[in-house]
């Protein structure tokens, strides 16, 4: 699945301001193994990609049998590559692009949900461009899901604001998987051709009420 993944499009303009930049293969393809080897998130679910960009992590959820992936983008353009990514492994079926700000994102309204499982997997920004973008992310995610991946920085301050902010919404912290995250370099101030980031992949539950 990695060869494959390295063959999609990446961004033709990566968008500073939204602080997009292509996953590398290989951690698309670890970090949906983590959601869905060890803890059985992702086959036959249906799953929320937030900030979606070209893909990656939903074509990599595609692949290990995900009933339905909503992938959820702001950049119109962005989509664009993704759907021909997703036309070029002919996964239309399967893999369905929306255009949205999170913010103003509505999905199931009015739609008994109960039952249902829906895991939402997310690289969303770190709130480096824009201070605490990652926390929107967060508030629509736990929203709609019962289950939660998602990349932060390794930073204790970042994991003692996730551990607090958390609790609000009566989610909790499953489990944190320390990862390297390769960066490929996306920018012209990026200096190296890549580098490598340290990141906590996070599970978030959904508390079950008392």
């Amino acid at each position: 699945m990695i060869s494959l993944l390295q063959q999609t499009e990446g961004f033709s303009n990566p968008n500073i301001k939204l602080e997009q930049y292509c996953i590398d293969a290989k951690s698309a393809v670890d970090i949906i193994f983590f959601a869905g080897v060890e803890f059985n998130d992702i086959k036959n679910r249906l799953i929320l990609d937030l900030g979606a960009g070209t893909g990656r992590l939903s074509i990599a959820c595609a692949y290990l049998q995900a009933n339905y992936v909503l992938s959820i983008d702001i950049d119109f353009s962005a989509l664009k590559i993704l759907k021909r990514n997703i036309r070029k492994y002919s996964l239309e079926s399967t893999i369905f692009p929306i255009c949205s700000d999170i913010n103003h994102l509505e999905l199931f309204r009015n739609i008994n949900l109960e039952g249902s499982h829906i895991t939402t997997i997310m690289n969303p920004p770190f709130g480096v461009q824009k201070n605490k973008a990652d926390r929107f992310f967060l508030a629509k995610a736990f929203d709609i899901s019962q289950v939660v991946y998602s990349i932060h920085l390794a930073n204790p301050n970042v994991h003692q604001f996730i551990s607090t902010y958390i609790k609000k919404y009566n989610w909790a912290i499953d489990y944190v998987f320390p990862y390297r995250l390769r960066l490929d370099k996306t920018y012209k101030f990026h200096k190296q051709k890549t580098k490598l980031i340290n990141v906590n992949i996070y599970r978030f539950k959904r508390k079950k009420e008392s």
